[in-house]
């Protein structure tokens, strides 16, 4: 009865997600959940009706509901790149690797349905029973291919936020390396329970239950981390050190992905050494006396614009003459300004999270972090040691 409780709220609560998604104007990152879920339910409906014995309800579930990783592996990866790129970069390339997902239904999902709920194709169907084991681990290890690379993808886009934007809380990306591990752990106990019944007699409690419990758990946290996930934008000179599809226009015609070399930008190759000496001096001047930092929202257009240069000379004046990203830089100047105002003689008057939000830090979990990266010691233990050298002798 507790596992039925589980497989109807779950399909309960992804199809009312799949329904709010449909009715809501999103972008392409959230209407591939609507993918995720419809997936996902038809899963949850296969495994209830094989615990009931409903063999129609079950031909039904499968022939929507097999090849899950030929068909999620290819929108974990694309998802992602949606966030960041024009959709003409990715949205036809995308067909491209969907290829396998519509042989695989084809070959083997209408056939396999064909025979659970007529009388025809049986013999496919009890060779499938056979041989489905092998089907699955391939499909297990293109599953694992495309969460690798989507790893790489979002290891890429966090290093390009930093890069662009002082403060990236509400876009770190996270949860969505959260949610790539769980898909792993899926994967492995997945693969690892069909070795298993490839050598041994099948055990029906072991791979169901588990499966099932954590695609419940794990679609919860994709709803309701994804349908608030807004787009990152940054730069394209940025994301040309990421990989992407290019769509040529003209002819036509789909780019094949390759490795990117990272684009070494050569904006201030005509400038002297004095010149960029000068550059570096605006930077810092402007920093300390306009105290651009204090904004929490600052990115490096903003700042680029103050120093009245282009985005592009700033990011290489950084990169390559500074050798520092954006956001480390701000953040510098953010702790400075918080550990100036604890010596201010008001400072009692204020919390070190007032004096934090004040100095252009977003949130508390951010400014601890930063603060005990740059001195070694958390904020409170730092003001505490500050406020014992500052004692009076003999007081």
């Amino acid at each position: 009865m507790f596992i039925d409780f589980v497989l109807i709220a779950g399909m309960s609560l992804l199809g009312l997600t799949m329904l709010f998604l449909v009715k809501s104007k999103v972008n392409f990152f959230q209407k591939a959940l609507i993918v995720f879920f419809m997936n996902a339910i038809f899963f949850l409906l296969y495994y209830y009706s094989y615990l009931h014995r409903l063999k129609f309800m079950g031909a039904i579930a499968f022939l929507l509901g097999n090849g899950t990783g030929f068909l999620l592996g290819p929108f974990l990866l694309f998802q992602l790149k949606s966030l960041v790129l024009p959709k003409s970069q990715y949205i036809n390339s995308l067909y491209k690797h969907l290829i396998p997902f519509a042989i695989v239904w084809l070959v083997v999902s209408v056939p396999v349905f064909i025979s659970m709920a007529t009388d025809y194709f049986t013999n496919y169907g009890e060779f499938y029973a056979n041989y489905g084991y092998y089907l699955n681990i391939t499909e297990n290890l293109f599953f694992l291919a495309y969460i690798l690379s989507s790893f790489r993808l979002l290891k890429k886009i966090q290093k390009a936020s930093k890069e662009n934007y002082s403060s990236i809380e509400k876009n770190d990306l996270n949860w969505y390396k959260h949610l790539l591990i769980g898909f792993i752990f899926i994967i492995v106990v997945d693969s690892l329970c069909t070795v298993y019944e490839l050598i041994y007699p099948m055990v029906h409690w072991n791979i169901g239950n588990v499966v099932t419990f954590s695609f419940v758990f794990l679609y919860g946290y994709l709803a309701y981390k994804g349908m608030f996930q807004s787009q990152i934008l940054i730069p394209d000179f940025l994301l040309q050190k990421m990989p992407a599809v290019s769509y040529d226009t003209e002819n036509n015609t789909t780019e094949t992905e390759a490795p990117v070399q990272k684009t070494v930008v050569k904006h201030l190759d005509s400038h002297t050494s004095d010149e960029i000496e000068k550059l570096k001096k605006d930077l810092f001047d402007i920093l300390k006396n306009k105290k651009l930092y204090l904004n929490d929202s600052l990115n490096l257009t903003e700042l680029a614009e103050e120093m009245g240069i282009t985005n592009k000379k700033l990011s290489e004046l950084l990169n390559q003459h500074l050798n520092i990203s954006f956001y480390t830089l701000i953040n510098d100047y953010r702790v400075a300004e918080v550990i100036e105002r604890m010596k201010s003689y008001d400072a009692d008057k204020y919390t070190l999270l007032g004096i934090a939000y004040e100095a252009g830090f977003q949130s508390k979990a951010s400014f601890n972090r930063i603060f005990k990266q740059k001195t070694g010691i958390s904020p409170s233990k730092y003001k505490k040691e500050m406020d014992h050298e500052l004692e009076p002798v003999g007081k």
